[in-house]
């Protein structure tokens, strides 16, 4: 099975997305098998009192060209695109058009929104989306999976050991968040809930594959998902966190939509949002029905 098919690369036309571009070289490299749609939308604001500089699809064409061929390569595998209209709505439709399983989003430092783009993308569009900030080393030594052991995580923790297989990575880190209020600070009874936390883990991963990779376990008490996520990336030197859209679990630990989106505005690394495509899932989504969820310990 492929990593990823059809890759979709948001760029501007000039080399402000250089580092994006070269990020996606390492992306390549990861997964040759892909193909990459560089897509670039070419707004217009008619009647406004500044208009933007006249640019014609033709000069976008070539600049894109040139900075792609620059900063990523060009190969037959490599497609640019100059679309016309919103950026969100163009993007959107663009991932339909190409088929893409991936779209590949930055980030700037000097933009404000807090992120909008991609945390707007990882919502609606109907694949993963991989954010990766500017300033991000092109590279990935350690990989972190955020896990709820739901179906959604259970994906992410597939995807997340694939790359780490491919990068030939010995270890990736698999964090699970939980919290109980009611017995928050009685010790004897945390160490119990931990007890279960662990063997809820063990029947978590037990189904999956897990590409040869050795998969350590982190568990952390605490109501906020985001903020652990983001301490442990730091601390454990991590370079790409890989999370799951939503989440079910019986424990405290939910990885909500707004789990996922809160990580996206605030970590400095690279994050990946997996979504299920196809029947991707299929084989996961079965194995865990069978080995995990009917067996799974209810807490409190």
């Amino acid at each position: 099975m492929s990593l990823f098919q059809r890759v979709m690369l948001a760029v501007s036309r000039d080399d402000s997305d250089a580092g994006l571009l070269c990020y996606a070289r390492m992306l390549a490299g990861l997964a040759p098998e892909a193909e990459f749609h560089i897509v670039h939308v070419l707004g217009w604001a008619p009647g406004t009192k500044n208009p933007p500089e006249l640019v014609t699809y033709e000069q976008a064409k070539k600049q894109v060209q040139e900075s792609v061929s620059k900063h990523l390569g060009c190969s037959a595998k490599t497609h640019c695109h100059v679309i016309h209209g919103t950026r969100m709505d163009s993007l959107l439709e663009a991932a339909v058009g190409t088929r893409a399983d991936l779209i590949l989003v930055g980030h700037r430092k000097s933009r404000s929104g807090r992120r909008s783009l991609a945390r707007r993308l990882s919502m609606k569009a109907p694949c993963s989306v991989w954010m990766a900030p500017e300033g991000s080393p092109a590279e990935i030594n350690r990989v972190l999976a955020a896990v709820d052991f739901s179906v959604h995580s259970a994906l992410a923790l597939n995807i997340a050991t694939e790359i780490a297989s491919r990068r030939k990575l010995s270890e990736c880190l698999a964090l699970h968040v939980y919290f109980n209020q009611a017995i928050a600070g009685v010790d004897e009874y945390e160490t119990v809930l931990r007890d279960r936390e662990e063997d809820a883990f063990a029947r978590f991963v037990a189904p999956l594959d897990l590409h040869g990779v050795s998969v350590k376990p982190i568990f952390e008490a605490s109501f906020s998902v985001s903020h652990v996520t983001e301490r442990l990336a730091e601390s454990e030197g991590v370079d790409l966190i890989v999370m799951g859209t939503r989440g079910q679990s019986r424990s405290a630990s939910i990885l909500l939509g707004s789990e996922s989106e809160q990580v996206l505005m605030e970590t400095r690394k690279p994050v990946l949002v997996v979504k299920e495509r196809g029947e991707r899932i299929g084989l996961l989504r079965v194995l865990l029905d069978r080995a995990f969820h009917i067996d799974t310990p209810k807490f409190g």
